[in-house]
């Protein structure tokens, strides 16, 4: 394994009424970044009001910070949320559902070294998903539409578990209120990075242990809408 330059790391866990995920998804993530020697915090985002235990499940664990949402309840403000609370050098997103292995999270800062944005892809060499076959379809188109007209080589845009260097995200405006704002970090990232193509480290997407997913249809929607403003931006 090559030897880490990242120091310090956030892990930002945007949430809606996951205390029962996270109770067994932060323990993991703990065991997978002890080893790792970084100086890391986790912080997660829950809705503007708390809707179950999520803050007495965080509060046990020492490693963690509990916000919550500041402006409207969506994923969107979540992710906006955790970005005005980051202070470390690198910023990894992760789903709170289970459908993320923490186990990667190593690979992830092995691969980021030596550039500002590294993603975790279900469809590059070695990626693999377990979602519906009606949600890969989208998805895989999704992802197809959005690096033919942007012009950037990412096999993931849609999926959340992506690093970046926390200084793009701090300076970056973003716009997007749903699950779309994940490509637009990607793309606003890519110009100032100065890059088009992505750092990728292949993972097996499972679905979520608990609860139902808050992705619909119309996400899909969010997602081409914001596709053509970034293209006309």
């Amino acid at each position: 394994m090559k030897e880490n330059k990242l120091k310090s790391l956030n892990i930002v866990i945007p949430c809606l009424k996951e205390a029962e995920n996270l109770k067994f998804l932060l323990p993991q993530i703990i065991e997978s970044m002890t080893p790792t020697g970084i100086d890391y915090e986790i912080i997660i985002v829950d809705s503007c009001v708390p809707m179950d235990e999520s803050p007495e499940v965080c509060s046990k664990f020492e490693k963690v910070s509990y916000v919550n949402t500041i402006g409207k309840d969506n994923y969107g403000n979540a992710v906006k949320t955790g970005i005005k609370t980051i202070s470390k050098e690198f910023t990894l997103f992760m789903d709170a559902d289970g459908s993320h292995n923490p186990k990667l999270i190593p690979k992830i800062i092995e691969e980021i070294n030596d550039n500002g944005i590294c993603i975790a892809s279900r469809y590059c060499d070695g990626g693999k998903t377990n979602d519906k076959v009606t949600s890969i379809f989208l998805s895989k188109l999704l992802n197809l539409v959005y690096s033919l007209i942007l012009r950037v080589n990412c096999s993931d845009w849609s999926g959340s578990f992506k690093m970046y260097e926390t200084k793009l995200l701090k300076t970056i405006n973003l716009h997007s209120e749903n699950f779309d704002i994940i490509p637009e970090i990607v793309y606003k990232a890519t110009k100032l990075n100065n890059t088009n193509k992505i750092k990728e480290v292949p993972y097996t997407f499972d679905t979520r242990v608990h609860g139902k997913t808050k992705r619909k249809l119309k996400t899909y929607l969010d997602f081409f809408l914001t596709l053509i403003k970034l293209r006309v931006s």
